[in-house]
């Protein structure tokens, strides 16, 4: 019965493992199948979810921290709230993580309240010298004045 649920290498595997061993225990069965695909993710999500950094954008960077956290909670439910907030102020890019770190958040969504209130504030500031520059240019005369051609008169 559990044969018609595997997928993919799971069956593949068991294709090969049944024609060997055809008069095995359910326990047999089940230590076998454990052996065979036991489960290295935990581990690897753990070693993932403490390098995450803030490469792109925040909403990117707290979409990634938000699906690793989910993954390390199912390994490990008692996870303190403060791991995860320590982890997440981390990860953040510099100039967003001193001015959150600065705030000294108590929750994770606190932080990522501050995180995303400098996020804005650096995005409006690289967009005003860009402003500033087009709007003096259309209204500023020039620095020095055209000269005027005059053409000679022919006579």
């Amino acid at each position: 019965m559990a044969a018609l649920h595997f997928v993919g290498m799971a069956e593949k595997w068991f294709a090969s493992y049944f024609i060997s061993r055809r008069d095995i225990s359910w326990e047999e069965f089940i230590v076998d199948v454990c052996a065979r695909f036991r489960d290295d993710v935990g581990s690897k999500v753990i070693e993932e979810f403490n390098k995450l950094q803030q490469w792109g954008s925040l909403d990117e960077y707290i979409s990634k921290f938000e699906e690793l956290k989910s993954m390390v909670l199912i390994r490990n439910p008692t996870m303190p709230e403060t791991y995860f907030l320590a982890s997440f102020i981390r990860g953040l890019k510099p100039a967003l993580k001193s001015f959150v770190r600065a705030f000294h958040p108590l929750t994770l969504s606190t932080a990522t309240e501050y995180a995303r209130y400098q996020e804005e504030t650096i995005y409006a500031l690289q967009l005003q010298p860009e402003k500033s520059a087009k709007m003096n240019m259309s209204s500023s005369r020039p620095l020095l004045p055209n000269p005027s051609f005059t053409t000679p008169a022919t006579s």
